[in-house]
């Protein structure tokens, strides 16, 4: 017996009515994604001026601008 809820209900026919409904989606979470990576130290490429860099990982980070 599959269970499902009137929300996912509602949702699974409004994609298998409109095809271009998972670009869409994908597109939102690419957008999203960027925006996460954006917000993480770990994932860009600014040196934080408190980083504790040597000459050489300081110079490759410039040089990535």
């Amino acid at each position: 017996m599959k269970v499902t809820n009137a929300k996912t209900s509602d949702r699974s026919k409004e994609v298998e009515n409109n095809p271009d409904e998972p670009k869409k989606i994908s597109e939102k979470a690419h957008i999203q994604a960027e925006k996460d990576i954006a917000k993480d130290p770990d994932l860009t490429n600014k040196p934080d001026p408190a980083a504790d860099l040597d000459e050489g990982e300081l110079a490759r980070l410039e040089g990535e601008k």
